[in-house]
């Protein structure tokens, strides 16, 4: 039995369990049980019996945020038995036969953390289900069990208890101390880990949706972010990495990821409700054209769903021109030539011998992106996917198509950037 006092014996159940398996027939005949009376009836919970019952424990798992089962996914549940006196293991002390007929839950405990007693799961979140208000002599109730886990309850193990009786009969107390009428069971739930985190902002506890530095073209440029721990266990392995950043113009220009630090890159642990401040430092190559660079940020953790955001770097100047290839070595070639320009602005370039002979030009106008209605966008009011930087081939011939000599060549560029006329310069070698 389940009794929490002196008396009561599994194996003595165990012998009497086949008088207790089929209904009592002739139940009708016995009264309501009454202590005023001087009439006792004794109601048991028993031990070992049910579904997931061991001993006098009911054992549950579960997620938070959900209900719980048991570990192969079936409803928990208990038998509770009204005695009587023919059952040959209970000729220890003497009552009487009787039907109760006012069943209920009474002497709930919340479900204590057994590693931390200052967390728990209420009382009320203990799911009583199937408990019969009349219960005659001699028979049996199976009673199922659930408990409600509240969202973000922390992973562990949780232990309390209830008990049953009937609110009419009352309890009594044998000789030997052994409480009759009511008896009572505990529960463990065992909450099961859930793995979670987030990238937040550095400052406020909020999510970042994307992470943005900012600096010069030869300069380090860094920013802050914080990885938290949105799970309800300690989170382990924590892994922290970017890829290479790629220019959000047509230009096609890559700082590799080799060019980004993170500090500190990873975390054996970070305790549960806890963050961990990360600094992502980007060493932006000298030369490079000014606009908007874009990657990703991940994080990982054991466990844990990877997240991932936008890592965005933004030059705000530069060389104002760069060659893909310089220089050309290909007798069939393309140089390829960079430079910054406004959205929705005209850009021209130049080609000169050494001599000041222009040898090739060509001109165009920025692409300004689209609005949201699929129109082009202007200089005023670029749209989406604007370009800020341009890349122009030029195929190492003369404005004639004659195939151009090795040697040095200038270029010349004419372009709007930052709203301001730009004119850039720079040589090109080419090699026959």
């Amino acid at each position: 039995m389940c009794k929490h006092s002196a008396g009561g014996s599994v194996a003595r159940w165990a012998v009497a369990g086949a008088l207790l398996l089929a209904p009592r027939a002739l139940h009708a005949q016995f009264p309501a049980c009454s202590s005023l009376a001087g009439i006792l009836g004794d109601l048991s919970i028993l031990d070992d019996q049910g579904f997931a019952v061991w001993g006098s424990t009911i054992h549950l798992v579960g997620p938070p945020g959900a209900g719980t089962n048991t570990t192969i996914g079936q409803l928990a549940s208990f038998l509770l038995v009204n005695l009587d006196s023919a059952s040959a293991h209970l000729t220890r002390f003497q009552f009487r036969n009787c039907n109760y007929n006012n069943l209920f839950i009474t002497l709930r405990t919340n479900l204590i953390n057994v590693d931390n007693p200052a967390l728990a799961i209420p009382a009320q979140n203990v799911i009583v289900t199937n408990l019969p208000r009349v219960l005659p002599s001699g028979e049996r109730a199976s009673v199922t069990v659930s408990v409600i886990i509240p969202q973000g309850t922390r992973a562990g193990r949780y232990i309390g208890s209830f008990a049953v009786r009937d609110s009419v009969a009352g309890i009594n107390a044998t000789t030997t101390g052994e409480i009759v009428g009511q008896d009572q069971i505990d529960v463990e739930v065992i909450v099961s880990e859930q793995p979670s985190l987030a990238i937040v902002n550095a400052d406020i506890a909020a999510r970042l949706d994307s992470l943005v530095v900012q600096g010069r073209a030869g300069e380090r440029a860094s920013g802050t972010v914080r990885v938290a721990n949105t799970g309800n266990a300690p989170l382990s392995n924590v892994q922290v990495t970017a890829s290479d950043l790629r220019s959000e113009s047509s230009v096609g220009i890559v700082i590799p990821a080799e060019n980004i630090t993170v500090s500190i890159p990873s975390f054996s642990s970070i305790a549960v409700a806890d963050t961990q401040r990360v600094t992502v430092t980007v060493n932006i190559p000298r030369g490079i054209l000014g606009g908007r660079y874009r990657g990703t940020l991940f994080v990982q953790g054991e466990g844990a769903t990877p997240q991932r955001i936008p890592l965005v770097l933004i030059v705000t100047s530069s060389r104002g021109i760069v060659f893909e290839n310089n220089p050309v070595r290909n007798a069939n070639g393309v140089a390829r030539i960079a430079f910054n320009a406004d959205p929705g602005t005209d850009y021209q370039v130049g080609i000169y011998d050494m001599n000041g002979l222009m040898v090739y030009t060509t001109n165009g106008t920025v692409f300004a992106g689209l609005t949201p209605a699929g129109q082009p966008g202007t200089a005023e009011n670029p749209g989406a996917g604007a370009d800020f930087a341009v890349n122009v081939a030029w195929p190492l011939s003369n404005l004639r198509g004659e195939g151009t000599a090795s040697g040095t060549y200038l270029v010349v560029v004419e372009s709007t950037v930052n709203g301001q006329r730009q004119l850039a310069r720079d040589k090109l070698i080419v090699i026959r």
